[in-house]
């Protein structure tokens, strides 16, 4: 997709999805896109607001534990988003996977940030002051999510990919 975008468009191609590294990066440009973002690469980032837990998570995760779903659709109806399989996917999926209005759990509070209630299925997702069952809520993560093996400064992760493009 990329090769035809950046061959027929007449603007320059940004590359995303699955890229979390140098390698990645220098497969979409040589695709010819202009440039490339590395969406979940940066959430496992020191800088990132994002609870420990959830960074841990990607840390753990692999490309197998993610599922392209709109489940997490309040505040987002109808976006289909990656995200990793948790328990709310699971209790979702084992109930055969009912519409809005009929979700287990629906409308339960699981987490609060900020002084707000985050309910079940929302597209909240974990920030650093979030307290409560925060494995329950919406967990981005892209394909790429298997090449992050540890949270580091988003400075050393864009040295490394620019040594690795060198």
């Amino acid at each position: 997709l990329v090769e035809e975008l950046a061959r027929t468009l007449p603007v320059p191609v940004l590359a995303a999805g699955g890229i979390a590294d140098g390698r990645g990066v220098a497969a979409a440009m040589a695709a010819g896109a202009a440039g490339a973002m590395l969406g979940t690469r940066f959430v496992a980032t020191e800088e990132a607001d994002v609870h420990a837990e959830w960074s841990a998570r990607l840390v753990a995760a692999s490309a197998a534990d993610t599922v392209l779903t709109g489940l997490f659709d309040g505040g987002w109806p109808g976006a289909p988003h990656r995200v990793l399989r948790n328990s709310t996917f699971r209790r979702w999926d084992e109930a055969g996977r009912p519409p809005p209005g009929s979700r287990p759990g629906e409308g339960d509070v699981v987490a609060q940030s900020g002084g707000i209630d985050i309910e079940r299925y929302a597209a909240d997702e974990p920030r650093r002051d979030t307290t409560g069952e925060l494995e329950a809520m919406c967990l981005y993560a892209g394909r790429g999510v298997g090449r992050i093996t540890s949270v580091e400064p988003a400075a050393d992760v864009v040295s490394r990919v620019g040594s690795e493009l060198a």
